[in-house]
């Protein structure tokens, strides 16, 4: 499962950077650039924030990461 590019994928689609949507979901850009590149997996709460910042629900990054494996 590919959640970094689900990430990137829909966050390009709201048309936000990676430092805006890290301000919005209250996490580091440092951190939102290792979930972009599969270098940390984010918990549950953090996809609460993301989804929240990204005004769709948390099932949506993942059914979005399970179309791109």
């Amino acid at each position: 499962m590919n959640i970094g590019q689900a990430i990137i994928t829909i966050r390009k689609e709201k048309n936000l950077s990676q430092e805006q949507l890290a301000f919005e979901a209250g996490i580091s850009r440092h951190f939102m650039y290792r979930l972009e590149n599969n270098l940390a997996s984010p918990t549950i709460k953090t996809l609460e924030k993301l989804s929240a910042a990204l005004k769709i629900r948390p099932s949506a990054i993942l059914l979005e990461a399970e179309k791109i494996s």
